[in-house]
């Protein structure tokens, strides 16, 4: 596991996001969150944001404050690098919101997007 990147230089949270995410953890009494970028979606790569009972082997761990720890897999660190995540109320629920700037084009239901990578 690489810990050398600092939290806002790769993914940089909200005061809501923090407080949403160490709520799951809480939660599901888990040891951190795992955020990562799949392929998946029709314009290409969805976001994954779940509790994690392990550290994961492969990725870099980010820590924000004393009760957040956030996993992001070593193949998606170019992807995210450079993003915000929020949590803004939609109707009746919290949803993710990211501002990466590695996105070229996003889908129309918001819920998938096309990449370049940071490393270009």
């Amino acid at each position: 596991m690489n810990t050398s990147q600092s939290s806002t230089e790769l993914l940089n949270l909200t005061d809501t996001a923090i407080a949403h995410l160490t709520q799951m953890v809480h939660t599901k009494a888990a040891v951190g969150v795992v955020i990562a970028l799949e392929k998946a979606g029709c314009a290409g790569y969805m976001y994954r944001i779940e509790p994690t009972d392990t550290a994961p082997d492969c990725s870099i761990r980010l820590s924000y404050g004393a009760a957040l720890q956030v996993f992001v897999p070593n193949e998606s660190v170019p992807r995210i690098q450079g993003s915000q995540l929020d949590y803004q109320m939609c109707q009746l629920e919290k949803k993710a919101v990211f501002d990466n700037p590695n996105v070229t084009l996003a889908c129309g239901c918001g819920d998938s997007v096309e990449l370049i990578t940071a490393e270009g």
